[in-house]
């Protein structure tokens, strides 16, 4: 037996008596064994693969293959399997080729007692030789792994001879991180790329030596010349007796830099925490009890409070306003329940007034067993008056007599008040998200009304205007709109506000107001045009009196008479053909009268030169009847009396011109003699000198006179 096994043992002989006699022994020296006895190659060969020997033994010849060949064979299947050639007899050479064939030993057939030992020394070399061989290639394994380890890992590597402290050997990673070729790197030291001091390598390296395993901090260089910091783990191996330093060398440049962020993170953090609006705090829950473990500094400047206040137990509840203490208390169980919680309560700061604040807790168990809340406080007083004006503005505009519209810069509805319903009678849910283009547009606008309306909307300006919209029954109706749009803080409009009123009982009024004014200003031209045409009727019947009479008094009564009614017939005439029914154009009057005095004045077609000047002057009625029958008078004055007697070239100066305190100055001014003047001035009392002291004082005016190259009066009087 070999190990506890049956010996399975495969016999190449083409003598079934020779086996036979062969098993004989075997079974005589006590081998426990199985066997098969083939005597062609192809049997060889099926029964190295069914059988599976422990052992083969061969005929050195056989008619078919000889033992020679079953050896190739054999050794081709396993070349560790055993093998004995069994001849009938064998010379020194033979056996000598045997056995460099590979053959563990020969048995001559007339010594068969000798294959039982012959057959256990061949097991127990292959035992042997098979640990061997299993040895050989766990070493051969092992030292595989170790170089593929050791050459494929992306950790750098490096072994140092701890005496010369020169590189041994480098893996692939160490190649590309320092950028060294390989056998350049063997051919350096440890000082060569590191940046410390010497010195202090060989203490490390020592230190290294002493113990199974250390961890050093360096700054190495690269071939680029660049500097990093590396973190390498050495420890003792042995070579061929000899110690070495096994390092792994790891760049921790980025570790060092996060740390330093993270040093300099946990500094704004610390300034944070105590500038910060927020305060900060950490609790512990102790059989239900809250117990402060930590507070951020900044409560003292947003509550007054010490940190050594806020450690006395009662400190939170103490201050919270008491008719929220209640609501407060419920928060700890909504904690426990969601793990997350945020409410709002009213609070006493140090020096009695009252904040509001937001308090946000969240659950942490801890590994003692404890549970800890980590919270914040922030001091939301602002934002809650803040929100109390809003809702004071949004119940004034929801209150609001007008309608009020907020849409998004598309148009879209988003608010609406209380009077958009009672305005279009839709609801304030039918209105939200719908466009008022779509909702209440009546057509009545034509496309180019809108353009300009979203024109001027988008440009960040006012729109002030008023359209025709449809009610949600069909019924037309007027309103007066403002649009107004908001801008974000890059000045692009996001909204629009739009406040609405409905004119239409306004608008109604006001066209039948305008209906009956144009009805009145109809009526009013009527009425003018009538006293023109009565008066010209009555200048009419006086020329025919005058003309029955032989007086020349009395004719030149009745053209004084109808000199003044023409005067005033212009007047009306004007104003039935102004536009302005209130106001003329005095100008245009005043040179249409001239013009009339001087062609009824005229002799024999001698006119004389007229200089006219007068500003753009709009007068009523009752003033523009006595400033005329005023020029009128003057004209014909200097006419009557000047221009028929005049010996040289006649100039007739008339002025109208606005004064400084709303004053209005007339100026009729010739070159003739006095005499007009005179005749006026020794017969005061004629007819037309009381009536331009009358009209004169009519309209507040002074008369004053001159004679200068000629006689010049000048009327002054306030312009209304």
């Amino acid at each position: 037996m070999r190990n506890g096994k049956i010996v399975r043992i495969l016999f190449a002989e083409d003598s079934f008596e020779d086996a036979e006699l062969t098993m004989v022994q075997l079974r005589r020296s006590g081998l426990d064994f199985e066997s098969m006895r083939v005597d062609t190659e192809r049997e060889f060969l099926a029964a190295l693969s069914s059988f599976l020997p422990d052992i083969v033994v061969s005929d050195y010849m056989m008619p078919s293959f000889d033992g020679m060949r079953a050896l190739f064979l054999a050794r081709q299947f396993d070349p560790m399997l055993p093998f004995i050639v069994l001849t009938g007899s064998m010379n020194e050479d033979t056996a000598v080729a045997c056995i460099k064939a590979g053959a563990n030993d020969y048995v001559i057939k007339e010594h068969v007692t000798r294959l039982p030992f012959a057959i256990r020394e061949a097991l127990e070399h292959s035992v042997m030789k098979a640990k061997e061989r299993q040895t050989d290639m766990l070493l051969r394994e092992s030292e595989e792994r170790y170089r593929s380890i050791f050459e494929e890992s992306s950790a750098v590597m490096l072994i140092v001879d701890p005496e010369t402290k020169a590189i041994i050997d480098a893996n692939k990673s160490a190649v590309a991180f320092y950028g060294w070729p390989h056998d350049q790197l063997l051919s350096m030291t440890i000082n060569d790329i590191s940046t410390i001091d010497p010195e202090r390598i060989s203490l490390e390296l020592r230190r290294a030596i002493s113990k199974e395993k250390e961890l050093f901090q360096f700054e190495h260089h690269r071939a680029d010349g660049s500097a990093m910091q590396v973190e390498v783990h050495a420890g003792p191996i042995s070579i061929r007796g000899k110690t070495y330093l096994f390092s792994v060398v790891h760049d921790i440049s980025r570790r060092i830099i996060a740390e330093r962020e993270r040093d300099a993170l946990a500094s704004r953090l610390s300034h944070y925490l105590s500038t910060s609006p927020t305060i900060t705090y950490s609790l512990r829950l102790i059989d239900g009890v809250p117990h402060w473990d930590w507070i951020s500094e900044n409560v003292a400047d947003i509550l007054g409070y010490s940190v050594d206040d806020v450690k006395s137990n009662d400190w939170w509840f103490g201050n919270v306003q008491a008719l929220d203490r209640a609501q407060a208390l419920k928060a700890i169980a909504q904690l426990i329940a969601k793990k997350t919680w945020s409410h709002e309560y009213r609070f006493y700061k140090k020096d009695r007034s009252l904040v509001s604040l937001r308090d946000t807790m969240r659950l942490v168990p801890r590994e003692d067993g404890t549970v800890e809340i980590a919270g914040t406080l922030t001091d939301i007083t602002e934002q809650k008056q803040a929100e109390a004006e809003i809702r004071l503005k949004s119940s004034a505009l929801d209150a609001a007599f007008n309608a009020v519209v907020i849409t998004d810069r598309n148009g879209d509805i988003k608010w609406v008040n209380a009077s958009f319903e009672r305005l279009t009678g839709f609801s304030i849910a039918e209105a939200l998200g719908k466009n008022p283009g779509t909702l209440i547009r009546s057509g009545k606008q034509s496309q180019e009304f809108y353009t300009e309306l979203w024109d001027t909307m988008l440009s960040g300006k006012v729109w002030s205007g008023e359209l025709i919209n449809k009610r949600k029954s069909g019924e037309l109706y007027r309103e007066e709109m403002t649009i107004t749009p908001l801008m974000d803080s890059e000045g692009k409009v996001v909204h629009f506000i739009a406040i609405k009123n409905d004119v239409t009982e306004q608008a109604l009024a006001k066209e039948r107001l305008e209906s009956a004014l144009r009805e009145k200003e109809i009526l009013l031209r009527e009425i003018h045009h009538r006293i023109k045409n009565n008066m010209q009727i009555i200048s009419s019947l006086l020329y025919l009196s005058a003309s029955d009479s032989t007086d020349p008094e009395f004719q030149k009564l009745v053209e004084a008479v109808s000199r003044r009614i023409e005067t005033m017939a212009i007047v009306h005439e004007q104003f039935y053909e102004s536009k302005d029914m209130s106001n003329i154009d005095f100008r245009q009057y005043l040179q249409q009268l001239v013009s009339s005095l001087i062609d009824q004045y005229g002799v024999e077609g001698i006119r004389p030169t007229l200089v006219f000047e007068a500003d753009e002057l709009m007068l009523s009625l009752e003033l523009a009847i006595p400033v005329g029958l005023i020029i009128s008078e003057l004209v014909s004055n200097v006419l009557k009396y000047d221009f028929v007697a005049a010996k040289v070239k006649y100039i007739l100066t008339v002025r109208l011109r606005s004064l400084k305190g709303d004053m209005l100055e007339i100026e009729v001014k010739d070159n003739g003699s006095i005499k007009a003047l005179d005749t006026e001035r020794h017969n005061p009392h004629t007819t037309g000198l009381k009536l331009i002291g009358i009209l004169a004082e009519q309209i507040h005016g002074q008369i004053s006179s001159s004679v200068d190259d000629g006689i010049s009066v000048r009327v002054r009087f306030p312009s209304a």
